[in-house]
C-alpha cells in the first residue's frame, strides 16, 4: 500500500528545454522524500485560464513552494560592467513574491551560478546543486532540515486550522440549539422559574414556608 504524500507542494520553475535535467533533479528530491509536486502552469497543470490567476489558485491550494532557480537572463554588474551574472525570470520572482505575501512556507533550490537577486536570500536559506551524485551527497543533510522545517510549518498550519474549523462547528451547532446567554450569573429564562411573591398579602405563608425549613 502505496503511503500517502506528506504534503502538496507548488514548484516554481522554468519550463525551458535546457532547465529540465535541473527541475527533474529537484522534482525527484521531492517525490524521494514523499511530497508531491503539483501546480506549476505548463507543467504539473494545464487551463483556458489566465496563466497568472491559475498560478495563484494553485498557490494557495500547495501546503508549501519550492523555488527550482535556474538561470535566465544575463545581466551586468551596475558597479562593475566588467562582471555579468545570470538572473531569475521574472515568473519565479512572481510566485515567489506571491507564496511570501500568502506565508507560505518557501523551500529554494538554486542551479549552481544562478543569481538569486536580493529577495530570496532574505527570506530563506537555500541549496545550491550542480547535477552531480558528489554535490547532492554533500547538500543532502541542508535539504532534509530545509524540507522539514517547511513540513513542520505546514503541519502547524493544518492544526492551527483544524482548531479553528472545530470552533466554527461549535459555534454553528450553539446557534442552531438556540445559543448562549452570557449574563455574568446564573440566571435562567423568566419562564423556566416562577417568582415567588412575598406581598403583603402572602407574607405569613413566606413566614411560614421559611420556619418549616
Amino acid at each position: 500500500m502505496e503511503q500517502p504524500y506528506l504534503a502538496n507542494v507548488f514548484i516554481s520553475c522554468s519550463l525551458r528545454k535546457e532547465d529540465k535535467e535541473f527541475i527533474d533533479l529537484v522534482s525527484n528530491i521531492l517525490i524521494h522524500y514523499n511530497f508531491n509536486p503539483f501546480g506549476t502552469v505548463g507543467l504539473y497543470d494545464a487551463s483556458t485560464d489566465n496563466p497568472t490567476v491559475l498560478m495563484e489558485k494553485n498557490i494557495d491550494k500547495c501546503d508549501f513552494v519550492v523555488i527550482a532557480a535556474t538561470k535566465r537572463y544575463q545581466t551586468k554588474d551596475t558597479h562593475n560592467s566588467d562582471k555579468e551574472s545570470n538572473s531569475l525570470s521574472e515568473m519565479i520572482h512572481t510566485e515567489t513574491g506571491m507564496a511570501y505575501a500568502k506565508s507560505k512556507p518557501i523551500v529554494v533550490f538554486v542551479e549552481e551560478g544562478t543569481n538569486v537577486g536580493s529577495f530570496i536570500p532574505n527570506i530563506t536559506q537555500y541549496i545550491t546543486l550542480d547535477k552531480t551524485q558528489e554535490n547532492l551527497n554533500s547538500q543532502i543533510n541542508l535539504i532534509k532540515f530545509l524540507l522539514n522545517d517547511a513540513l513542520q510549518k505546514v503541519e502547524s498550519a493544518r492544526r492551527n486550522q483544524a482548531w479553528k474549523d472545530l470552533g466554527n462547528l461549535l459555534l454553528k451547532g450553539l446557534a442552531a440549539y438556540g445559543g448562549l446567554k452570557l449574563l455574568g450569573g446564573n440566571s435562567t429564562d423568566d419562564e423556566d422559574i416562577e417568582d415567588i411573591d412575598c406581598s403583603e398579602d402572602e407574607e405569613n405563608n413566606c413566614d411560614s414556608d421559611y420556619n418549616n425549613d
